[in-house]
């Protein structure tokens, strides 16, 4: 007696307003920066260094060298967590799946298949 008690329908709807909004989505997988990678081509083992440069907005490119030699990427395209390029020079192509810090990959070319793995370098 004497309470004053607001419509059903505004408790939920201030109910509905209180709940927490879904978090943003993660941004965008970026492969850019400096990785030391290790090329296993017919049972040689080489070391080098992969530089992948760019963003979604503006284009990827970068660098590939590895002790035989250097060449640049071409035609790079991130795709998810994937990253596949061409290597013009030597006639090659190359996939490369990534997971945090770190991807693992295979390389084509005229001088045969290859097996890559590499890790960015801290800071980059």
């Amino acid at each position: 007696p004497g309470q004053i008690r607001p419509p059903p329908c505004l408790l939920v709807l201030t109910a509905c307003g209180a709940s927490t909004p879904p978090p943003p989505p993660p941004p965008p997988f970026s492969p850019a920066g400096t990785y030391d990678i290790m090329l296993e081509m017919q049972g040689m083992s080489m070391g080098g260094i992969l530089v992948i440069s760019g963003s979604a907005e503006a284009g990827w490119g970068g660098s590939i060298e590895v002790e035989m030699g250097g060449t640049g990427l071409g035609d790079v395209v991130v795709s998810g967590n994937t990253v596949t390029f061409s290597l013009a020079e030597i006639g090659g192509t190359a996939e490369l799946e990534f997971e945090g810090d770190e991807f693992m990959g295979v390389m084509s070319s005229s001088m045969g298949d290859a097996s890559l793995q590499g890790t960015k370098r801290a800071g980059n």
